[in-house]
């Protein structure tokens, strides 16, 4: 089997009259699989399973919804388990912008 990181979007949203713009978060897992569709399969029920919805502290109902599996990348590595969830990024609005740190080395003067 191979190892294959999947990366999965999520959307965080509370229910209610003012209520904040939905949080959106993009989470990357590791998956063992035979090929990049298994991956993709074993990505969605990662995310399908991941799914809830509870009640804040004020009463509101927030939900956290399972978007989908947006690419599979076979990975070279067998010292890590299978459905490790390797990093991920909670953003606002349709896109993620990851800060310069992510991107690029930081300045010695920063």
């Amino acid at each position: 089997m191979a190892l294959f990181a999947v990366s999965l979007t999520f959307l965080l949203t509370v229910h209610a009259e003012d209520a904040p713009k939905p949080t959106r978060e993009l989470a990357i897992h590791l998956v063992f699989a035979e090929n990049e569709e298994e991956a993709r399969v074993k990505g969605t029920d990662i995310g399908r399973a991941r799914e809830t919805s509870y009640l804040n502290a004020a009463g509101e109902v927030v939900q956290d919804t399972f978007r989908g599996v947006v690419e599979v990348k076979a990975l070279i590595d067998d010292h890590l388990f299978d459905g490790m969830e390797v990093c991920y990024w909670l953003y606002e609005g349709d896109r993620l912008i990851l800060e310069d740190g992510w991107t690029k080395k930081a300045d010695a003067a920063d």
